[in-house]
């Protein structure tokens, strides 16, 4: 084994309170090595026992005792009064509370580097995020359940232990979600939110050929559970403003300002504003709400079309590959736009799923690009290696 001497520079050693000798861990993640300070193994295990698993006993002991005086003999695993109705109800409970303590302390612990950049004001849309996608995740694995075990039930004692399991898996998990959270996530909790609420809405809506009419039946009357169609919506432009307030607060700390980048944000913030409002006013046929779904959904579609035209002088630090996709994908939707309004070619809901995907994908590829240049120059060092033996060489030639 060849011993080397590592360098690191000054700014490193305070952070992390490095004195004399000290062992530190060196790790190959994706062909990257990465240096981080050893940890004690109460440090390492973070998440103790009992954080999820008390939790889950108790509410397993307070549905073992409603399932007793219902007087059910089996339980059902979906359905009212079932098992997935009371992991639904403690599980959404039980996660969420574990959830919003765990990221709190962990935004209030000075050491925790990896929440510093999140601004407090963005907190509770955070929170709201992950409640919500905790919600639409157990909807949807009970409905998937609910097919794959059509009437299946249980005896009180086993129904009690699933629930236990069920309600033990989803503490955990948001404990964990919460202990690892950074703000990079922010563009994947984004992007979580809003495919995944948009297609568990599609699935649920399939018996009601939601195709046959348009995009935006999802969230009208006529659809099943149409509120989770306008509550992704909604709460994606939520989740919007939250990372473009972020991003260009850090971009601020690296010398990025003026009046190109102060226009950019604005743009940035009209595009979530008016995302929220498609999600905000249904399209339930005609009417003031019909109008002003339509008005939002336009104003959307302007504003995509301007940032694309100016993201050539507005966007800082603008490469080249992302100005041929940027104006790859605004051909393309001028020639969809050709084939549904003169040609008749594309039906009015592969119109909008063409759309909105393209849209999308083009703003999430620019707060990908964005959110580069406000980490250019956050947390990278230069450190020195050397073999031992060429120092003590080296020394010895002196």
């Amino acid at each position: 084994m060849t011993k080397f001497q590592v360098t690191l520079p000054e700014e490193v050693e305070e952070y992390f309170s490095l004195s004399g000798e000290e062992t530190l861990l060196l790790k190959r993640e994706h062909q990257k090595l990465v240096i981080e300070k050893k940890k004690s193994p109460f440090e390492t295990q973070k998440i103790s026992l009992r954080w999820f698993l008390l939790p889950s006993a108790i509410s397993s002991v307070v549905i073992f005792a409603l399932f007793y005086f219902l007087g059910d003999s089996q339980i059902l695993m979906t359905g009212d009064n079932s098992i997935s109705s009371a992991v639904l109800l403690f599980g959404l409970f039980g996660g969420s509370v574990s959830f919003i303590s765990f990221f709190i302390k962990e935004k209030k612990n000075p050491e925790n580097y990896r929440l510093a950049d999140i601004q407090w004001r963005n907190v509770p849309t955070i929170i709201v995020s992950f409640m919500v996608m905790l919600l639409l995740g157990i909807l949807a694995f009970f409905w998937i359940i609910g097919m794959a075990f059509e009437g299946a039930s249980f005896d009180i004692y086993t129904a009690t232990a699933i629930f236990f399991v069920f309600t033990a898996i989803i503490n955990y998990i948001m404990i964990y979600a919460a202990l690892t959270f950074d703000s990079s996530m922010l563009v994947s909790v984004l992007i979580v939110v809003i495919i995944g609420g948009v297609f568990f809405s599609m699935l649920t809506n399939s018996e009601s050929h939601w195709w046959q009419y348009n995009f935006s039946f999802l969230g009208t009357n006529e659809a099943t559970s149409s509120w989770q169609f306008n509550l992704t919506i909604l709460l994606s432009a939520f989740l919007m403003v939250a990372l473009i307030d972020y991003l260009f607060v850090n971009l601020k700390k690296n010398d990025y300002t003026g009046f190109k980048v102060n226009l950019l944000r604005i743009l940035l913030t009209l595009v979530a504003i008016s995302l929220g409002g498609v999600g905000f006013f249904p399209n339930n046929g005609t009417g003031q709400l019909h109008a002003l779904h339509t008005k939002a959904a336009e104003m959307l579609v302007y504003l995509i079309i301007i940032l694309i035209v100016s993201i050539r002088w507005i966007l800082p630090k603008v490469t080249r590959e992302f100005l041929v996709v940027s104006y790859g994908i605004a051909a393309t939707l001028l020639v969809c736009n050709f084939l549904f309004q003169n040609v008749g070619y594309l039906s009015l809901t592969v119109f909008e799923l063409l759309a909105f995907g393209l849209a999308f994908s083009w703003i999430l590829l620019l707060l990908q690009h964005i959110q580069q240049l406000a980490h250019l120059n956050n947390a990278v060092y230069e450190i020195i290696i050397e073999p031992i033996n060429d120092i003590k060489k080296n020394q010895s030639e002196e």
